[in-house]
């Protein structure tokens, strides 16, 4: 299947807190993150009964902030150098099938590099692909590189120059139309979001006054539901408060709608990549990486768990908070 990029949606306002390893005995994680990159938040070694002898290194993205695609891509770049990886597997959300960097590795350094910066204030290049871009691939297939290069120096060679092939294989693992429910009903919180939210301030702040604290709860839920803010669990305790939920202007109501359908498909989009994960994951020892948003990652971070399969997680550190004008410009494109 050829690689198809998908803008990713929504859990760029789902960057939840840390995910925690349950109790002190759990053994220490065989991969180490650098502070300046991250932290490795949660680790599960596994069931030794499982079929999979690989690890999953989880990697909760923020997108379209700058500084954490970078993050992301350095990760990935000293789990080539110091577990002298000869290639990895990089799975990422909101694409499907195989990824092709070729075409931006070809370009000259410097060119090269100033285009990535531009790709990448602008939401258009993810740190997965940035490290498929920069990494360096082995000796035999940088070779051919220079000999072509060096033989273009005294004759014309035919055809296209090689490209160096990146150690990283980027491969997709997003369900296709569960993504572009997801995608339209994030354009339609969007398009509706000040309405709807000044709406909801004022109905708050009247119901809030004097209500019992479940109501008040399930308010500030509903709030941060329509603000696309939940994490999987607030989700689940929305659901379960539902009866709660005040009647309202059909704007509200619309967007009470779609903010509800985006959080179904996100939920089976979780499923559905997890899935996907196991079957492209290989049967010898090593890694496989998964980048996706906080919110897919606590819920296949569970699904891997019920497998009995190994994985970290890695929330890479943020810095600046500056991905909301790029998201929201991405998000209010045309398909």
């Amino acid at each position: 299947m050829k690689y198809r990029f998908l803008f990713v949606i929504g859990t760029v306002f789902c960057w939840g807190g840390a995910l925690r390893a349950d109790g002190p005995e759990t053994p220490r994680p065989p991969f180490a993150v650098p502070p300046r990159y991250g932290a490795v938040t949660d680790y599960y070694p596994g069931d030794a009964s499982n079929r999979f002898p690989q690890t999953v290194i989880l990697i909760q993205d923020l997108h379209a902030n700058v500084g954490v695609q970078k993050n992301i891509a350095a990760t990935l770049y000293r789990l080539l150098r110091v577990n002298k990886i000869p290639s990895l597997l990089v799975c990422v959300e909101g694409a499907s099938g195989e990824g092709d960097v070729s075409l931006l590795r070809s370009l000259p350094g410097p060119i090269r590099h100033g285009f990535e910066a531009m790709l990448l204030h602008k939401a258009y290049l993810t740190g997965a692909e940035l490290a498929a871009t920069e990494a360096a691939a082995d000796w035999p297939q940088q070779e051919v590189v220079l000999w072509y290069k060096f033989k273009s120096l005294f004759s014309q060679s035919p055809g296209l120059p090689p490209v160096s092939l990146s150690p990283i294989h980027l491969w997709g693992v997003d369900d296709p139309d569960l993504y572009r429910k997801n995608w339209h009903a994030a354009k339609v919180v969007d398009r509706q979001r000040f309405e709807t939210l000044s709406y909801m301030r004022q109905t708050k702040a009247f119901l809030s006054e004097g209500a019992a604290e479940p109501l008040k709860q399930h308010l500030d839920l509903l709030t941060k539901l329509l603000m696309l803010r939940l994490q999987p669990k607030e989700y689940k305790e929305y659901v379960a408060g539902k009866s709660f939920n005040p009647g309202g202007p059909p704007v509200y109501l619309s967007s009470l709608a779609a903010a509800e359908t985006y959080y179904e498909a996100a939920e089976l989009r979780s499923h559905a990549m997890a899935q996907n994960l196991i079957a492209k994951m290989g049967h010898t020892p090593g890694y496989t990486v998964l980048v996706t948003g906080g919110f897919h990652t606590q819920e296949i971070a569970e699904e891997l768990k019920k497998r009995g399969l190994a994985y970290l997680v890695v929330t890479p550190r943020v810095e600046v908070l500056d991905q909301d004008d790029a998201y929201r410009a991405r998000l209010r494109e045309e398909e």
